[in-house]
């Protein structure tokens, strides 16, 4: 048993430094926003969904971001509030696609949460600084549209990512 209970927090301890590297390698992609990322992170957390449990995946995230927020010295500011929010949600979100994952692929499972989390981005960067601007405005309605679209294409990334690693053959090849 204890074995077992080290072997899951290598694996823990494996995926949150993968959920980093990850993280921190898509700083050097240029993006159009400096708060939008590919959210490659998110393969560790639909690998830790594959190969173990939702609970896996929560402590990744939760971890991965805490971690990142301490490097990054970003600890409980907006960016972190709203990371840790709609991480949170999109990956509960995740977790529950996930219950019907012989109905849903990964690549849908990723494309369904990564849209949901730039929607709840959205909704807590205007509740955070934006809560007494006006969203009737033709670009704001643009922007909202292109941030949502862009999210579904960062998914589709990631769940091709998370498709071509062969997570169930993974799965098998581990037990051993």
């Amino acid at each position: 048993m204890l074995k077992d209970k080290n072997r899951e927090e290598i694996y823990l301890v494996v995926l949150v430094l993968l959920g980093l590297y990850l993280s921190l390698l898509e700083n050097l992609i240029p993006k159009p926003f400096p708060w939008m990322k590919i959210g490659l992170s998110n393969v560790a957390i639909l690998i830790a969904l594959e190969k173990f449990n939702s609970q896996m995946a929560i402590k990744a995230l939760i971890l991965r971001v805490f971690i990142q927020a301490l490097m990054l010295g970003t600890l409980f500011t907006p960016g972190f509030i709203i990371s840790i929010i709609a991480g949170s949600l999109s990956t509960f979100f995740m977790i529950f696609l996930y219950k019907f994952r012989k109905y849903f692929s990964l690549l849908s499972i990723s494309c369904a949460s990564a849209f949901l989390h730039n929607f709840l981005q959205l909704i807590i960067v205007y509740f955070l600084l934006f809560r007494n601007m006006s969203l009737n405005t033709k670009s704001i309605i643009i922007f909202i549209g292109v941030f949502l679209f862009i999210g579904v294409i960062t998914g589709l990334i990631t769940g091709i990512i998370a498709e071509r690693l062969n997570l169930r053959k993974l799965k098998n090849f581990l037990k051993r």
